[in-house]
């Protein structure tokens, strides 16, 4: 009998910024897939345009890349953004559009496999028995950097493509995937590198516990940053 994923979604604001500055969504369930987006926080309402790119993958099972889907999700941005009263800074703002990094996964149950995709530097790393059997877009924490390949709102911009990441691979019982924003990406591929295992079961599940992880995490050097976890246990 297949066994339906368990996950759990936690997230935490840069300090210093208040939560509703948190540019990171993520979203997963009881269905097969799962996502995160990591909003560009120089870009024009990245919050937005995060949060419909992994609702739309997620919740409405669409191809996000897929050119018509794409504009569409493009137009449906601007919409929710864009009005009239907003001041002439604001609206100059939203010229520019938004952007985001994105990593989505959908899992087949029933053949114990998953396919997944990225752009930028929001990660996928497949975890057994505490050690990272796969990592990608980046798998190493010295290829992090300021400028990672984004999605924009921006018509017609297909750059995303040329960075693309793709990945398909079987797992076991007792796999862990995690979906995670960049800066907790990279503190666990330093982990990873530096020859310890990762322990998935001790990153709390729920944002209030979450919080207080993510602060001695910080303290222990991980970036600060949005951070935002989904967990899958397999």
């Amino acid at each position: 009998m297949t066994r339906a994923p368990v996950a759990r979604l936690a997230t935490h604001h840069k300090e210093g910024r208040d939560p509703d500055e948190n540019d990171d969504r993520a979203v997963g369930g009881t269905g097969s897939r799962f996502a995160l987006a990591d909003g560009a926080s120089t870009s024009a309402r990245a919050d937005v345009w995060a949060e419909i790119l992994v609702c739309a993958y997620v919740l409405e099972g669409a191809d996000i890349l897929e050119p018509i889907v794409l504009e569409s999700l493009r137009s449906d941005w601007w919409q929710q953004v864009h009005s009239d009263d907003l001041p002439w800074y604001a609206l100059a703002k939203l010229q520019h559009g938004g952007a985001a990094t994105f990593v989505g996964m959908d899992i087949n149950f029933a053949e114990q496999r998953y396919c997944a995709f990225a752009v930028g530097d929001a990660c996928l790393l497949h975890i057994r028995r505490g050690r990272v059997i796969t990592a990608g877009p980046l798998n190493h924490p010295r290829r992090f950097g300021r400028t990672p390949p984004l999605i924009t709102t921006q018509a017609g911009d297909h750059s995303h493509r040329a960075t693309l990441w793709e990945h398909e691979d079987g797992y076991v019982c007792g796999d862990q995937v995690v979906l995670a924003s960049d800066g907790l990406a990279k503190y666990l591929l330093e982990q990873h590198c530096s020859g310890a295992t990762i322990d998935v079961a001790a990153i709390p599940g729920n944002d209030n516990e979450f919080r207080a992880w993510v602060a001695d995490a910080r303290r222990a050097g991980m970036d600060n940053d949005d951070t935002t976890i989904c967990m899958v246990q397999l």
